[in-house]
């Protein structure tokens, strides 16, 4: 369950697509509509000053990026898989936010949501290891995946998004992938799907308690 501000269905509210790599907006341009997402995952992208293309973070169904608390977006937000999105207005959003104050009293959880993925990124970006760092966002998400026909969970996240994510490469998260297989903490039936078989496991390992004979895994 998310902080955002309740945006209420309007009459004739039509949810758009979006095609996988299709940008919804772009860092730098004014700020002049919140898309609230109805389905898919969409990531959220920066430029470093050595002009490096880094993945800040990943938001999915239910959530509300753009959100118009600056004159510009702070980030340029893609379409990692097909979406379904509602753009709504800056003055809706902004009236929106009014209503919800006033009924719960909540104003700056609403604001903070949308940058709790990006902080998020950051504590992961401290751990030691890119095994910890994946397990740390693997447990970040793992309750927001979709399920599959066969009970499985779609993980939708190319390697080589994931990769920018956690500041490493794509062969890293490849090889931190079948270190967790081999150690029966997830299955993967296909590139696309994984089950978490020992989630206990998992979160240990994102808090980087990794031991195996007296010996950390990195």
């Amino acid at each position: 369950m998310n902080n955002f501000v309740k945006l209420e269905p309007r009459r004739y509210e039509i949810a758009m697509p979006a095609k996988s790599g299709e940008m919804l907006f772009l860092e730098g341009d004014p700020c002049e509509h919140v898309y609230e997402l109805r389905a898919g995952v969409a990531r959220g992208i920066s430029m470093s000053v050595e002009g490096y293309r880094q993945v800040t973070a990943f938001f999915f169904a239910g959530d509300q990026i753009g959100l118009p608390v600056t004159e510009s977006y702070r980030f340029t937000a893609e379409a990692v898989t097909d979406l379904l999105y509602v753009r709504h207005s800056r003055r809706w959003w902004h009236e929106a936010l009014i209503r919800s104050y006033r009924e719960d009293g909540r104003l700056l959880p609403s604001i903070c949501a949308e940058q709790d993925p990006i902080f998020r990124r950051g504590m992961i970006l401290g751990c030691n290891g890119v095994l910890v760092r994946l397990c740390a966002l693997l447990t970040s998400i793992v309750d927001r995946l979709p399920m599959t026909s066969d009970g499985s969970l779609f993980l939708p996240l190319p390697q080589v998004d994931m990769a920018a994510y956690l500041a490493t490469t794509p062969e890293s998260i490849c090889r931190a992938l079948r270190r967790l297989r081999e150690q029966s903490i997830i299955s993967m039936p296909r590139r696309d799907q994984i089950n978490i078989i020992d989630r206990d496991r998992l979160e240990v390992f994102a808090n980087g308690g990794i031991r195996q004979s007296g010996t950390a895994f990195v």
